[in-house]
């Protein structure tokens, strides 16, 4: 009977062992809580410039919201202080990404932000990134508009009318004559050129030659080009053209009458300005001249026989008024 006793009693006892192993189990499990996911990523720093809270503080102003939770949780970002420069280490699904930046005045709260910006263009989201307009421009005031400066076209004719000075110098044989008179051009365009036609009448001008005192009247004529160049307010006409020389010469202190009418036959060049634009209705203008006439003829009288020669050479100016038609 005994043994019997001794089996129950050696089962109660195991059973309440059990009770006390379950129950005590039970309160291991309630003491140690499981582990909980971060929920910000890890960020570590090496050295007190920049330090983990100026670090942290800096990420934070950087996000529009959400803080530091807004970045991923997987990743790891380490920040060493390495004297005269730093480095930025960011490891996001399994790629590291490294910078190392310079900075020999120790300003810890620029690491911190530079280190920040690095973060944060790293891990954020696209999602989170706001996309700012920019202002629409200030409205104008309405203006209203100017109407182009349209020039009128140009006239094909143009009309000019002057005084003339005319010098011949005493070169070679020739006597110094200097005459008086007037001149009336007149010019046709022809797309980017003119023609022009010229006739002048100085009617007396007197010389000297060898004792001999003789009076002399011309009239020029000329038929040729011109080049027109508009300068702003200017235009400058340069000329070359055919020209002759219709004079009459005669003796004043010769014992009898002597006279002759002549031709001469050359070339001109000249030089005008008008002192306006070229579509200017009337406008002043101001020329020079060279006229050239190889073979002069002879001043001769009788009985002393050849004098000399007319001029070969006449220098002149204009000055005078330009009209367009």
């Amino acid at each position: 009977m005994i043994r019997p006793l001794h089996r129950v009693v050696f089962c109660a006892a195991l059973f309440v062992l059990s009770l006390v192993c379950s129950a005590a189990a039970n309160a291991q499990r309630a003491v140690s809580p499981e582990p909980v996911a971060p929920t910000a990523p890890l960020i570590t720093a090496s050295g007190a410039c920049p330090s983990l809270a100026m670090i942290s503080a800096a990420v934070t102003a950087l996000i529009p919201h959400g803080g530091l939770d807004s970045l991923p949780r997987s990743a790891a970002v380490e920040v060493s202080d390495l004297g005269d420069s730093y480095r930025v280490k960011v490891l996001a699904d399994s790629v590291l990404r490294e910078r190392v930046f310079r900075d020999v005045r120790h300003d810890c709260e620029q690491r911190a932000r530079f280190a920040a910006v690095f973060i944060v263009l790293t891990l954020l989201p696209p999602e989170l990134v706001i996309d700012v307009q920019p202002p629409p421009p200030p409205s104008l005031p309405s203006l209203r508009p100017v109407a182009p400066v349209i020039e009128p076209p140009l006239r094909r004719f143009r009309l000019e009318i002057g005084a003339v000075l005319d010098l011949a110098p005493p070169l070679f044989d020739a006597p110094q004559i200097v005459a008086l008179g007037g001149e009336l051009r007149i010019a046709r365009r022809f797309g980017t050129l003119a023609g022009v036609l010229g006739l002048g009448l100085e009617p007396r001008a007197t010389f000297a030659r060898d004792g001999l005192q003789g009076r002399e009247s011309r009239i020029p004529l000329d038929l040729g080009l011109r080049v027109p160049w508009p300068l702003g307010a200017l235009e400058i006409d340069g000329e070359a053209a055919i020209a002759a020389a219709i004079f009459h010469a005669e003796g004043l202190n010769t014992l009898m009458p002597q006279q002759g009418t002549r031709v001469d036959l050359g070339a001109r060049l000249g030089l005008l300005v008008r002192l306006g634009r070229p579509s200017s209705r009337a406008v002043p203008f101001v020329g020079v001249h060279a006229l050239v006439f190889p073979r002069p003829y002879e001043i001769a009288t009788t009985p002393q026989g050849t004098l000399g020669s007319m001029p070969a050479l006449w220098l002149g100016a204009t000055l005078g008024l330009s009209v367009s038609l």
